[in-house]
């Protein structure tokens, strides 16, 4: 089993060092954890999100820290080798006009993988139950897809990802304000971008955040998977989105049941942005 969504303490809202995740990954059998780190660049949000750990104290993510969180990592893998494949990336949030922005970042280091995270719409971070109700509170739940899935095929179109994260986000803190009518507003807005992810050969990634989360199934849900493999995605990636050392791994078995019964059979993982095909389990 792999795990290539982990936010250590270098990520704001984490909890918890480097070795203690590396740690935890080997007490659960994983072969491969990959850090991804929150990046978010948008200057106009850095009091809210473009913020990072280091050290222990809290500094804006132009701060210079990516050499610091590289380092450390890479001096995890070292001490882990012959227990877990240790990896670093980034969950780059994705802002249209930003692009320059984030391939500069991407570039500075011989990152493994990069992540893309879409969690603000309209200047509002619709997964903070802080922000997210005035935005949610003036739209439809077809109106949050619309926003939703033309900012992700502006993300897809840079060209400058590995894979999308936990695609259908908006439910986690949408499902409150539109209920049920929400798991289906996607419906003719996806498959368009979903073909485009296969055509550019992105990976889609199986998040288990939402098992932890209380929504009953992961990101995304088993329609849009399903739908991902119809218009011939090839490869998914799984993750567990940990915050906590206690939950790397969590709930990643339920991933990989999830893609197999989708039509997947293959998931990727990567190394210095290169990409490892292998098969999915049958347990």
């Amino acid at each position: 089993m792999v795990d290539l969504h982990a936010h250590c303490e270098y990520s704001i809202d984490a909890e918890g060092e480097i070795p203690a995740y590396v740690a935890a990954a080997a007490r659960a059998g994983l072969t491969h954890l990959c850090f991804t780190t929150h990046c978010d660049l948008d200057p106009t949000r850095l009091e809210h999100d473009g913020r990072v750990k280091l050290g222990g104290k809290v500094v804006d993510v132009y701060s210079g820290w990516l050499e610091s969180y590289f380092n450390e990592v890479a001096g995890a893998a070292a001490e882990a080798r012959g227990s877990v494949k240790v990896l670093c990336g980034l969950e780059v949030g994705y802002v249209a006009g930003l692009e320059k922005v984030i391939e500069e970042t991407v570039r500075r280091f011989d990152f493994d993988y990069v992540l893309c995270g879409l969690h603000v719409l309209r200047g509002t971070d619709i997964v903070s139950p802080r922000e997210c109700s005035g935005y949610f509170q003036t739209r439809t739940a077809r109106q949050v897809c619309e926003d939703y899935f033309a900012c992700l095929e502006a993300a897809v179109a840079t060209g400058l990802f590995d894979a999308i994260a936990h695609l259908d986000i908006y439910k986690r803190c949408g499902l409150e304000f539109y209920g049920d009518p929400l798991r289906t507003a996607h419906i003719g807005l996806a498959e368009p971008v979903l073909t485009e992810i296969a055509r550019r050969d992105l990976c889609l990634e199986i998040n288990s955040a939402g098992y932890r989360k209380g929504l009953g199934e992961a990101y995304p849900s088993p329609a849009i998977l399903a739908a991902a493999r119809q218009a011939g995605v090839r490869q998914v990636v799984l993750g567990s989105d940990c915050h906590r050392p206690e939950d790397v791994g969590q709930d990643l078995d339920r991933c990989e049941t999830l893609a197999r019964e989708a039509g997947f059979e293959a998931m990727a993982v990567f190394e210095r942005r290169r990409r490892e095909v292998l098969p999915l389990g049958r347990g």
